[in-house]
């Protein structure tokens, strides 16, 4: 039997940080400069990390594909894993900040991203799932944050994609 990694939300995930990696310059562009240093180093941070988490799922799922890999990585891929999850996710909060401070995209989906991010690792670290890898616990966090922070950054990217700037009321 496979790992998790074989599975279509697995590789869901992996589309969605190489879509990340290629769009979020986009995305900063539409509202730069307004959304200052944040903005600008969230969405750095989010390229960097999600480059790093899309690199290294490639890698992992060629090594599924011709052989099983083993259940813990060299100590490099577990550093490299860490530093691209913690460079993403800082880079979310600093992002998520930078649009709802700039208010040209629409603030309800930078709120969307962080209240995401918030219950996908809250709700993890609660329950365990965030430090097992035991098929017995339910990832709930994921479940419930994953879908609401690609809700929020695809509202985003449909704003920019139509060009339509957020009339605010201020």
């Amino acid at each position: 039997m496979g790992s998790a990694a074989v599975d279509w939300l697995w590789v869901a995930m992996l589309v969605g940080f190489v879509g990340m990696v290629y769009g979020m310059p986009g995305v900063h562009a539409y509202q730069a400069p307004t959304d200052g240093p944040m903005g600008k180093w969230g969405a750095l941070l989010i390229r960097y990390g999600g480059g790093v988490m899309a690199l290294l799922g490639v890698i992992f799922l060629a090594w599924e594909a011709v052989g099983d890999p083993p259940e813990e990585g060299p100590g490099v891929v577990d550093a490299a894993w860490m530093v691209g999850f913690a460079a993403f996710a800082i880079g979310v909060i600093l992002f998520a900040i930078g649009i709802i401070k700039a208010r040209v995209l629409p603030p309800a989906s930078g709120v969307l991203m962080l209240v995401g991010l918030v219950a996908a690792i809250g709700i993890d670290m609660a329950t365990g799932a965030f430090f097992e890898d035991d098929s017995s616990t339910t990832e709930w966090g994921f479940f419930i944050g994953v879908p609401l922070f690609a809700l929020g950054l695809a509202w985003a990217g449909y704003t920019v994609w139509k060009g339509r700037r957020s009339a605010i009321a201020g």
